[in-house]
């Protein structure tokens, strides 16, 4: 099992970050991060990160939390299948220390894995009513 994170594990172009902008099919949303997925056509998850001076003002702040979310990437992805993963910072997200950043990542990476193994939704809940 490889626990590397090398470019074939990262969205590295403006087209690759607009893809998963445009087409998201799945979300996994949190008071202090966004994470926007969708399926690739590689063998593995992708990840790219969008940690904006607005969000999080310190770039020290700013450069912790995203050693931290490609650590629990990396830890994370036999879960994750094969989803082009882009993570979107709120406000606030800099005041977290780095175990309580570990754990809102783990628990993000779980939702988002829960959602892949769900088959869709449909929009008629409930059992077929007969007009009989």
């Amino acid at each position: 099992m490889d626990f590397g994170f090398g470019p074939e594990c990262r969205l590295l172009t403006p087209s690759q970050f607009k893809n998963v902008f445009d087409g998201a099919t799945r979300k996994a949303s949190g008071p202090y991060v966004l994470l926007l997925a969708k399926a690739n056509t590689t063998d593995q998850p992708r990840l790219g990160l969008v940690i904006a001076k607005k969000s999080v003002r310190r770039a020290v702040d700013r450069n912790r939390i995203k050693r931290i979310a490609r650590d629990s990437f990396r830890l994370n992805k036999p879960e994750l299948g094969n989803l082009d993963i882009v993570v979107l910072a709120r406000k606030g997200l800099g005041e977290l220390d780095n175990a309580a950043l570990h754990e809102l990542f783990k628990g993000m990476w779980r939702r988002l894995s829960r959602s892949t193994d769900k088959p869709p939704r449909s929009r008629h809940s409930g059992p077929p009513s007969s007009n009989a």
